[in-house]
């Protein structure tokens, strides 16, 4: 059996969690405002920690500390990290998440704490985690992968992140960019 049916075949067993919460996003804010409207949920399907390329998901985190630490690890010093950051927060309502936080959860998935912190980007496969963005995306019964964030931890601090795959968005479940009235900006489903 290959990783990738391994990990398909652990999904079905595999213990969820709900998430109510009001998530955090930073981003450079050029990008975000340059065709006009901003596309808070953009997806652009490039390779990232829980989806290989072509895979289309957004990634969350917690806490604003979390996102700015996230936003910093990216872009790091120079030209990049003195960019306007544009900061915007999403209520998110999930059914079913898999919650990597959790011991059970990542027996069931057989994954190491190591393949948590992988350095996916100098990988020449598909690594373990992104091989469950995938077998997650696919599916219909997750919607998030929640997990610990690098950057937090690099920075002294514990914080989450969560990946989001619009495609395992489905009523009841939503995410709803907040504004400034009751209605949102831009919602999923």
């Amino acid at each position: 059996m290959t990783a990738e049916e391994s990990i398909r075949a652990a999904l079905a067993g595999v213990p969820v969690q709900p998430l109510q919460a009001n998530l955090v996003r930073c981003v450079a804010l050029l990008p975000l405002t340059a065709g006009g409207t901003p596309d808070y949920l953009f997806t652009s399907g490039r390779a990232n920690r829980y989806n290989p390329a072509g895979v289309e998901c957004i990634y969350f985190f917690e806490h604003e500390r979390t996102a700015r630490a996230e936003y910093a690890r990216r872009f790091g010093v120079g030209p990049g990290a003195l960019q306007p950051i544009g900061t915007y927060f999403a209520e998110v309502d999930l059914a079913g998440i898999l919650n990597l936080e959790a011991l059970p959860t990542r027996n069931a998935l057989k994954l190491k704490t190591s393949d948590l912190t992988v350095r996916w980007e100098l990988a020449r496969k598909t690594t373990r985690t992104q091989l469950l963005g995938l077998a997650v995306s696919q599916q219909q019964d997750i919607a998030a992968i929640r997990f610990p964030s690098d950057a937090a931890r690099a920075a002294g601090f514990v914080g989450f992140n969560n990946v989001i795959f619009p495609d395992c968005v489905r009523r009841p479940d939503s995410v709803r960019i907040l504004g400034p009235t009751r209605k949102p900006l831009q919602k999923w489903p």
